[in-house]
Order: C-alpha cells, then structure tokens, then sequence
C-alpha cells in the first residue's frame, strides 16, 4: 500500500513539472519578438522542467517489496499417522455359499445294519450356508515408525491386513433336507454346528483365492489418495499379511460392524464344501 502511494505522489510531481514547462512554453513561443527579463525567466523555466524530468527519467524505479520465499512445511510423520488414523478401517468382502452335511447317531458307513439302524436311531442335514467374510485394515493401528518422509515424497507401511467378520448371511441359507429317525426327534444344535463348519470352510476358501491380498491392495489404494490429498507427490504404500495362524481380528464398534454388512460383496466362486460330521 505505501508504495503505490509513493508512486502516485511521484507521478504528481511529474505531471506538475510538465504543466508550468508547458505554461512557460507558451508564454515564449507567444512573446518571441520581445525579448526581455520575463521571456528569459520563461525560458529558464523550460530549460529547468526540461532538467529535472530529464534527472527522473534516469532515476532507477523504486524497488518494490520483495515477497518471502514460501517455505515448503513438511508434514511430520504423527501428522500423517494422525491423518490416516481418522479413516479407521479399509475392508473387502465377499460372500459364498457351502453345503453342509451332518449327521447324529448315524451307523458306520460299512454297517450291514445301516439303513435300518438310521431310519430308526439316525438323524442327517443337509443345508447350503451362505456365508459372508470380510477382511480389511485397521488403520488405528498404524504407528509412526510405519511412516517415513522424505522431502515431497512418503512411504508408508500398512499394519497387517486381517480378517475382521465372518458371519452366516441368512438370505442364502436353506436347509436341502434333514431326516430324522423314528425313535429319535430332531436335534437344533446340528444346525448350528453346519453353520460353524461353512463360516470355517469359507473363511479358508477365501483366503486361498487370495482375499487378503485383495483387501491389502484395497486399502494401499485409499490410504495413497489420503497421502496426495496432504500433498506428497510420490507416494508409495505398502500393504502386509499377518503371519500364520494370526489371520483374524474382532471388531468391537456396533455401528461399524453394522455398516459392514449393509456393504454389497462380491460373490466367492464355489467350489467349495464342508463334508460329514
């Protein structure tokens, strides 16, 4: 603001020099064939005006205010570690049915008394279970170790991804046939024990075809765009599997396991069966 008012004042000045030059000039050009002591003051008004804009033209242009180099800030990595934190969990899941064959009192394959000894006594499910598994990233566990910058870039180590529900979805749950014998009635737990073994049979299944890997990249994909979206122009994130037999972790949030499975899933190929029990 102080400079633009200097530089108005200064182009005053000017224009006031060039306004008594141009009134001097008049005078003379109006007064030439009498030469006297106001036709000589008249010129050496002109030669004066001519002098002074003369020295501003040569005058260097005030320097304006140099502006301050912007400082690139660089997000330390609790910041970055906060920021991802905030998008709690990244999941994937997909859905797949089994069929499910148990049996109870049931004789011996090899028993000559067999069919009569499982009409009497036996007792045989059959039920396709559909079953939902979801796996993911909790990105509450990310720590700042995890988090490495390095000017414009960050790389950026995931924490383990796991298997976080497997539960039956009763949508594609139907009992095919359940026979019991005639001395025996109809036991409720041999459902249940069905649905244990495809929620076990699919979670293995899904894990085979590579769902951790998928839920893994998923994740690397979200938490990369987070990054970009603080700035970092290279970014590199790297998803991991948890170590054998470590492949599951429970959710406790209410609202969270209920927005999971309102979530579409994609459907697991089925090739896949739980056998007798």
């Amino acid at each position: 603001m102080m400079a633009k008012a200097r530089a108005a004042l200064r182009g005053a000045k000017l224009y006031v020099v060039l306004t008594i030059a141009a009134g001097a000039l008049f005078y003379l050009a109006a007064n030439l064939s009498r030469i006297g002591p106001l036709t000589l003051f008249a010129a050496a008004v002109v030669f004066a005006c001519l002098v002074i804009l003369f020295i501003a033209a040569q005058a260097p242009p005030e320097p304006h205010p140099a502006r301050p180099n912007a400082a690139t800030t660089l997000l330390a990595p609790s910041v970055v570690v906060s920021e991802v934190r905030a998008a709690a969990l990244v999941t994937y899941s997909q859905i797949g049915t089994v069929t499910v064959k148990k049996e109870r009192g049931c004789a011996p394959p090899n028993s000559l008394i067999k069919p009569l000894h499982d009409k009497l006594l036996g007792e045989a499910l059959v039920v396709d279970v559909g079953v939902r598994v979801v796996a993911g990233v909790n990105l509450k566990h990310l720590r700042e170790e995890d988090v490495r910058v390095s000017g414009g870039g960050v790389e950026i180590t995931l924490p383990p991804t796991k298997v976080l529900m497997v539960y039956v979805d009763e949508s594609l749950t139907r009992a095919v046939s359940h026979k019991a014998g005639w001395l025996t009635g109809r036991d409720i737990t041999l459902m249940d024990a069905a649905r244990r073994d495809a929620m076990e049979a699919l979670v293995g299944a899904a894990i085979e075809k590579g769902l951790l890997e998928k839920a893994g990249q998923q994740a690397a994909a979200a938490v990369a765009a987070l990054a970009r979206g603080l700035g970092f122009e290279q970014v590199n994130v790297c998803p991991t599997l948890p170590p054998p037999g470590a492949y599951f972790e429970e959710l406790q949030d209410p609202a969270m396991i209920a927005r999971l499975k309102a979530e579409p899933a994609p459907l697991l190929p089925r090739d896949d069966q739980a056998g007798d029990a």
